[in-house]
Formats: structure tokens, C-alpha cells, sequence
């Protein structure tokens, strides 16, 4: 408790301390970006991540320039639809209640929001280390480059542990990363040989995911969220007889659900994951899977977040399911317990994973 008193003490003291380590460490659109789940082009609408209905995208980044005040890499975002505006700080306070329930009533709570969600590490004094980018605002250059390399050692261990293989991997077109490399072709990183980084390739889009980094350096994504045809595993989609979809929050769940009921357990699916869970689904994307399947599963984590989304796919008349909801209290917060199918897996082995789904009538309404 100590810690949390002195860091208000701090911030009633200095109150541009904190806000100048965060900006430090992180900028506006890499918080936005983070937060959201996909990189957004200024001036391109999406769907609202502050409010539950948006079925018209209303939401736009801007660069604040009527704003003389404003610091040179300051990012504002504005919701059309009930006009609310303002700044990132602005922003999280909406999306943490929206999304998170959490209302966040102070400067402080908004920081120590921010830094829990993106593990930065501000406030037990262990800030990431990050490369500043430079930008040019007036357009973000949604693209990534990369060169591939064999999966290595690490790489096959990693996925391992999920019941993934090689040939799995290259059905939904997950490679290895070696390089990212500027437009021009110069090496702008390599990757050492122990170091997991992965892109899933969507089409002519690209996902960036190293899931040992922080969550605001997890990943980076350059697929448009409001565009279901760029939702993962839509391109690997099955063509006909299969009347199940699972539609699941992130590519390696996807991976695991497809290998444990398409090859273990020799049920056909179909999944599909929306780049986070915040994204609304389109009327569109809605009325093209009613059409298609005879069943539709909407699986997601046990947390307010989670219950959101399976509550918005309820609404659809899709049903819903959680892969586990135990839950224990760890320093006075609650965490869920294997809260996805990927955990599940990692922590319980092949043969618990497979009784768990096969208790799952999947043709129940």
C-alpha cells in the first residue's frame, strides 16, 4: 500500500511526473493501437470502442492541430455519433469503463490503467525499454515487412506446448520472423534465433505477434477490424459441409479449437476470430454465418471484456460458451484460471483438453 500512497503523494506533487513517463515510454497512437487491437489510419472511421452499439463506424483518430498546447506526437480521438472528444487520457477513461467497467476518477487511475494493461512497468519503477518512432501524422503507414526464416527450436517448442505442429502452422500461414525491413529494404530489426516472434499473413495483410514482449509490443496489426474478411481464419474457412463455427478472440485459440475438433476429436468446424473483443460484429458478418451455419459458438475470456462480447453474440442469437470460469484472488484482484482454450491446453496436456470439448454438445441451442 505504500507504493500506491507514495506515487499519489508524487503525482499531487509533481502532477507532469508520471504523465511525462508515461509519454516517455509509450506515445498516444501506440496506446490507442494497443488498447484497441488494430493500427488505425488518421481519419479512418471504425467502430466505437467506447460504446456497445456503433453499427455505423463513428470513430476517428485526429492530430489536434487547432490545439496550440498540444505536445508534437499528441493524438485526439472523436466519436461522431454522440460527440465525445479529447485526448488519449480522455480515451482510456471511456474504454476502461466501457470495456472494463472501471472507472477511472483520477489521473493516477488512468496512468496505472494504462501501465497495468500495456505492461509497461512505469510504476514499480522497471519502464520498458522501447525504440522511439518517428511519424508522420498526417497518414499512418499501416504496412510490415518482413523476411521469414525455418521455425526454430524455440519456435516448435512454443507452439508445442498448444498440441501445434509445423504443418498446422502452415495451414493458417504462421511463419517465423527474422527481419522487419523498411519499404526501402534496409534491415530495420533482426531477430535472434531465441527470440519468438511470428507474423500471421491475412491475405495481403500482415499480424505481428511476439508473445514474449510487453502487451503494447505483443502485437502489431495492419488487417482493418471492421472488415470481416480480414478477421483470422476467414481466408481458411472450409467451402462447404461443415454446419459449425466457432468464432474465438485470437489466432493461436483459433489454431487450437480447429486442430482438437477437426483432427482429435473428428468433428468438422469452421473458426473465425474478430482481432479483439471490443470489435463489433457487422451486420454484414452477422447475416452471412446465419446463412451459412446451422451452429455458431462465440468462445471468450471469463472477464468483463469477454462477457461483453459473448453477451453482443448472444444478442445475434449465436450461443456462447467460457473455457473455464474458476477464479482465485492474487493481491487482491481476481484471475481467472486457464481463461482460454490455448491455456487450457498449455496447462492440462492433449487428453484434458479433449475431454473438456467433448463434453460440449455443440448442437445445443
Amino acid at each position: 500500500m505504500r507504493s500506491r500512497t507514495f506515487l499519489r503523494e508524487l503525482l499531487c506533487e509533481k502532477p507532469e511526473s508520471l504523465i511525462s513517463q508515461l509519454f516517455n515510454v509509450i506515445d498516444d497512437y501506440e496506446i490507442y493501437c494497443s488498447l484497441i487491437g488494430q493500427e488505425i489510419e488518421l481519419g479512418e472511421s471504425i467502430s466505437s470502442p467506447i460504446r456497445d452499439s456503433d453499427d455505423n463506424p463513428s470513430f476517428t483518430l485526429f492530430a489536434p492541430t487547432r490545439i496550440t498546447t498540444h505536445r508534437e506526437e499528441e493524438i485526439w480521438y472523436k466519436d461522431l455519433a454522440d460527440g465525445r472528444f479529447g485526448n488519449v487520457l480522455s480515451f482510456v477513461r471511456h474504454f476502461a469503463l466501457n470495456n472494463y467497467g472501471e472507472l477511472l476518477q483520477t489521473k493516477y487511475d488512468t496512468i496505472r490503467f494504462i501501465d497495468e494493461q500495456l505492461e509497461l512497468g512505469i510504476l514499480n519503477g522497471t519502464p520498458t525499454k522501447r525504440e522511439r518512432i518517428s511519424r508522420t501524422f498526417s497518414k499512418i503507414e499501416k504496412k510490415i515487412t518482413y523476411k521469414s526464416r525455418p521455425f526454430t527450436k524455440r519456435d516448435r517448442e512454443y507452439w508445442g506446448q498448444f498440441n501445434l505442429t509445423e504443418d498446422d502452422l502452415n495451414k493458417f500461414n504462421v511463419k517465423s520472423v527474422k527481419y522487419l525491413v523498411e519499404s526501402n529494404g534496409i534491415v530495420r530489426k533482426e531477430f535472434k534465433t531465441k527470440e519468438l516472434v511470428f507474423v500471421y499473413q491475412i491475405w495481403d495483410k500482415v499480424k505481428l505477434y511476439q508473445p514474449e514482449a510487453s502487451r503494447s509490443f505483443k502485437f502489431r496489426n495492419t488487417c482493418p477490424g471492421d472488415d470481416y474478411r480480414y478477421y483470422q481464419g476467414f481466408e481458411q474457412l472450409a467451402k462447404k459441409d461443415v454446419d459449425t463455427l466457432i468464432i474465438t478472440k485470437s489466432f493461436k485459440d483459433l489454431m487450437v479449437f480447429w486442430k482438437m475438433y477437426n483432427v482429435e476429436l473428428g468433428i468438422n468446424v469452421d473458426v473465425i476470430a474478430p482481432h479483439a473483443e471490443s470489435i463489433k460484429l457487422s451486420k454484414e458478418f452477422v447475416d452471412g454465418v446465419k446463412g451459412q451455419y446451422k451452429n455458431i459458438i462465440c468462445v471468450s475470456d471469463y472477464d468483463l471484456a469477454g462477457v461483453k462480447f459473448a453477451t453482443q453474440c448472444k444478442r445475434y442469437g449465436f450461443k456462447y460458451k467460457f473455457v473455464c470460469t474458476n477464479r482465485v484472488k492474487i493481491n487482491g484482484k481476481f484471475k481467472v484460471l486457464d481463461k482460454d482454450i490455448s491455456d487450457f491446453m498449455a496447462n492440462h496436456g492433449l487428453q484434458e483438453t479433449k475431454k473438456l470439448l467433448s463434453t460440449w454438445d455443440l448442437n445445443t441451442t
